[in-house]
């Protein structure tokens, strides 16, 4: 009768055991989401306090890379309009001046403003991007000027489903020489066509 009721009580100690383990790694929170925050937060500091204007990308590559990185925080991170102007802000040095035209400052930052607003409702985000390496750049000249054209693939995520968007940039180079975003269109596939 011993033997049983010792066994009886291993077994009751194992079982309280894995139930309370199972309690605790139900209940932790996650420590990637923390890091992850941490990541996004060093990257939002870095952007918003990079001076665009000393430090210019030298390639048409380099311009849509950081581009494409402030196209990311301010789809992944939790912005106050503040961070939402000073990137936005941003973004503009990188945009030729005929695109600049399209819409002023204050036009811009509202239609940002109301994008960043419709995709958090919507549980989206765009969670990475991909570039082709340079030779997939492609560079013209038209009437003296020059102009180059890459296409990103951004991942998009919504809820626990992944989308992937291409989007093709064209960039003209400046009279200072600098890529200078021209516009930037939805492709269906990664084609340069």
């Amino acid at each position: 009768m011993k033997k049983y009721l010792k066994t009886v009580i291993v077994v009751s100690i194992m079982a309280l055991l894995c139930v309370g383990y199972f309690f605790y790694l139900s209940n932790r929170r996650e420590t990637k989401d923390s890091t992850d925050k941490s990541v996004d937060n060093q990257e939002l500091a870095a952007l918003t306090t990079k001076d665009i204007e000393k430090e210019y990308p030298e390639s048409p590559k380099e311009v849509v890379k950081l581009y494409a990185r402030i196209t990311k925080a301010y789809y992944k991170t939790e912005l106050t309009d503040e961070q939402i102007e000073a990137l936005g802000t941003r973004a503009r040095l990188l945009f030729d001046d005929e695109l600049k035209g399209t819409q002023t400052d204050e036009e811009f930052m509202e239609a940002l403003k109301a994008d960043i607003a419709d995709y958090r409702s919507a549980g989206r985000y765009v969670s990475d991007f991909a570039i082709d390496g340079s030779q997939a750049v492609k560079y013209t000249t038209l009437e003296d000027k020059q102009y180059a054209s890459l296409i990103v693939l951004y991942n998009v995520r919504e809820g626990s489903k992944l989308y992937n968007s291409y989007t093709r940039f064209v960039l003209r180079k400046d009279d200072a020489g600098r890529w200078k975003i021209l516009y930037w269109e939805l492709v269906n596939d990664g084609s340069d066509e």
